[in-house]
This record gives structure tokens, C-alpha cells and sequence, in this order.
């Protein structure tokens, strides 16, 4: 079966064989999906193999294996560089790690260009960070790490913004001596991320729930962003 011509950006590619590469797509339609690229190393082939370049997509799918079949800019490649290359990247390896193949969520594909947009034109590092932590909350609903951000998960009570608490990954906020103040936790809920000290406290939430999806496994990306 040959698909119709899709949108679709590179998140991470490997070589296959001495000339091919396999590559692995985001795509509206399909999610994730790992494609087989013949001669896929050819310089010219190459150039057309990078992250932040809209692409339009065409593939022949043989049972469960997709390969590529042509592959056209589908606009110009994204300016992201220093800072804002290192956040693209970490962005792009959260997904690679954290999503299924072929299990499509049209919210996130669009969640994503816009972060990549949004990284593009990004002149501070707060700015960065506000990025981060808002697609880190889309992926993470995506893969089913709904985020509790209105109640202490044990007594059900509604976060009070005088109070602190304890974030648990995997359950939510509990009540605490010291902690996370619950003004900062209702301003992540209501997405103000304007105050230096929420979006302190957003990194730090958002850092153990991704550490917490990933179970175990390592971002080779936050070195580099750090």
C-alpha cells in the first residue's frame, strides 16, 4: 500500500547497512513511525534527513513496515541554534523515548510545531523554559501521565495557595511541612508561567514526572541544554 503524501518531521535516524538509514518520523496521522530509507545515506538523500525541516512524506507500507518512497521539503527548516537547538533536541528525544510507534495524537503533533515555532523566535531562556514545560505537559497527558493539579491526592482536598506540598510521580501532590508552595501548583494548573518562582517549581514537577515516564532511562539532552 503507498500513503497519501503526509506531513512528517525527523526525531531520530540510524544507519541500516553500509548505504540505507532507518528513520524515525512524527506525523499527524500515525504518530511515530520507524521508516526504512534506501540509500538514505547519499549526501543528497542526507540533507533532506534533518530535525526541524517540514517534510512531505510518501511510503509504502509491506504488512507492519513502512519505507520510504519520496520525501519534499514541505517548508524552510527552523532557525534553532545555541539554546534554542539544545531545547529542539530535548524535545525531540522526550518523544523518541516516551511514545509508542504508530499510536497517533493529533493534539501533540500540534503541540509540538508549535513548540518549534515558539523555540524559533525564543530571544530569552525563561522564555525557553515556558516553552519546555508546557509541550512536557501535552506528552506527557499523551502518554497518559495525567497530572493532578487541583487537589491533594489523598485527602482530596482542594490545593490551598498558603499551603505546601510534596509532589509523588505517579500520584500526585500531598500535603507537607515544606515543599512546593500551592500558589505555584495552581499557577502551573492555570498555565501562568510568567513568575520566575512558578516556573521554578514547574522544571521541578515536571523534571520527576519525566524521570518518573521514563523509568530509568536516560536524556542525553539535558546535559547539553544544561
Amino acid at each position: 500500500m503507498i500513503t497519501d503524501a503526509i506531513q512528517a518531521w525527523v526525531i531520530h535516524k540510524y544507519w541500516s547497512g553500509d548505504t540505507s538509514v532507518r528513520v524515525v518520523f512524527f506525523t499527524e496521522e500515525l504518530g511515530l513511525i520507524n521508516c526504512f530509507y534506501k540509500g538514505g545515506r547519499t549526501p543528497k538523500k542526507q540533507a533532506l534527513l534533518q530535525a526541524f525541516l517540514p517534510l512531505w512524506l510518501v511510503m509504502d507500507k509491506r504488512g507492519e513496515a513502512y519505507f520510504v518512497r519520496n520525501l519534499e521539503m514541505s517548508a524552510s527548516s527552523l532557525p534553532l541554534l545555541g539554546q534554542r537547538l539544545f531545547a529542539g533536541l530535548y524535545v525531540n528525544e522526550l518523544l523518541h523515548l516516551m511514545m509508542q510507534l504508530q499510536d497517533a495524537h493529533p493534539a501533540l503533533y500540534f503541540a509540538y510545531q508549535e513548540a518549534l515555532h515558539a523555540l524559533s523566535m525564543a530571544d530569552e531562556r525563561s522564555a525557553l523554559e515556558v516553552i519546555l514545560r508546557r509541550f512536557e505537559r501535552s506528552l506527557l497527558s499523551a502518554c497518559g501521565y495525567h497530572l493532578s493539579l487541583t487537589h491533594d491526592v489523598y485527602s482530596l482536598d482542594p490545593i490551598d495557595k498558603n499551603s505546601y506540598y510534596r509532589f509523588l510521580p505517579g500520584e500526585g501532590f500531598i500535603s507537607a511541612d515544606n515543599g512546593i508552595l500551592g500558589a505555584y501548583i495552581i499557577a502551573l494548573d492555570e498555565d501562568k508561567l510568567d513568575n520566575s518562582a512558578v516556573l521554578q517549581a514547574a522544571k521541578r514537577i515536571m523534571r520527576c514526572a519525566i524521570d518518573h515516564a521514563l523509568d530509568g532511562r536516560a536524556l542525553k539532552t539535558r546535559a547539553l541544554y544544561r
